[in-house]
């Protein structure tokens, strides 16, 4: 299943690409286009959360009353949700959608060849068989074929006022970097089909952080996709945080009981978000500059959408605060 959505995406980045003509700035294209499709499920998720958060006071007073019955805590838990209208598993489905959408797009951009470009795997294996030769080492087979493939283009365009004669003739001297064991597989005739501007801003996109630590460059997307991600949690807790200020205190300024037991359960919770950026940094650092580069759009352009919900969705107490 994975593989027929990033096969399916990989035509639209593709469709994309042809337009800007760079990977970087058709990612970006592409990260505002799967955000926009999203929108609806972003807004019904919003919209839930805020129900959620209304009723959390009920909640607890349910799980504290019943906490020695599970069965009967279910059977009140389950009335309240169908007396609010609300699908206690709508946020198993978003999870879903954000699993599938993540690892689509890592396998479109651990392999732009198979997905984007749709090259026959035989002319893949070829070129993987010369990589191989000359020795390359690199976990993504497709990224190193491009490196190569760009490698070779790059050197083409400086040497252009070369003639025919002389171009076949340094295609001889170089038959160890331009063919395999098969004869008739000449790199030169794929040169213009597979060539992909990973050039992005100064950065190679086609580049794994891990794989070239020396390369300042390349730590440059993953840094601020981890402080970009340290500011979405943040917001989140804040908004957390806020809610607890204003729906957890009672009048004489004091916490129940319940309230005590769960948000201790809560402050846990919270802990765990923090531990999720150094998860992130782990994979952006072992992955192509590409993923890298979506993750970063898409938490920027997730922060927005927050921050434009937050504003447009405000629940009854809200908008009562605001008329009185």
């Amino acid at each position: 299943m994975i593989s027929f959505f990033a096969n399916l995406f990989g035509y639209i980045l593709n469709f994309l690409y042809k337009i800007v003509g760079n990977f970087g700035f058709a990612i970006i294209l592409f990260s505002f286009l799967v955000k926009l499709i999203m929108l609806p499920i972003s807004i019904k998720q919003q919209k839930t959360m805020k129900k959620t958060q209304k009723l959390n006071e009920e909640m607890k007073q349910i799980q504290f009353k019943y906490k020695n019955d599970p069965e009967k805590l279910n059977q009140e838990i389950m009335s309240l949700y169908k007396r609010e209208k609300l699908n206690p598993f709508s946020g198993c489905f978003s999870a879903i959608v954000q699993l599938i959408l993540l690892l689509s797009v890592f396998y479109l951009v651990r392999s732009p060849l198979t997905y984007m470009y749709k090259v026959d795997p035989v002319i893949i294996e070829n070129l993987q068989a010369i990589i191989q030769e000359q020795g390359s080492a690199s976990n993504y087979q497709e990224i190193a074929i491009i490196n190569y493939i760009n490698n070779l283009k790059n050197t083409n365009s400086v040497s252009e006022e070369q003639s025919q004669e002389e171009l076949a003739e340094q295609e001889n001297t170089e038959n160890s970097d331009t063919e395999n064991q098969d004869n008739d597989f000449n790199v030169y005739d794929y040169v213009d089909d597979l060539y992909i501007n990973m050039d992005f801003l100064g950065i190679d996109l086609s580049k794994v952080p891990t794989e070239n630590l020396t390369d300042w460059k390349t730590l440059i997307i993953p840094i601020l996709y981890v402080i970009s991600s340290f500011i979405s949690i943040r917001m989140s807790s804040n908004t957390t945080s806020k809610n607890k200020k204003e729906k957890n205190l009672l009048g004489d300024g004091t916490e129940t009981e319940t309230q005590k037991e769960y948000d201790a359960i809560a402050d846990a919770n919270k802990s765990m978000m923090w531990f999720m950026p150094l998860m992130s940094i782990s994979i952006a650092c072992i992955a192509p500059l590409g993923l890298a580069l979506y993750w970063l759009v898409n938490n920027i352009l997730m922060m927005l959408e927050r921050l434009v919900l937050n504003k447009f969705l405000k629940d009854d107490k809200e908008e009562a605060k605001n008329n009185a």
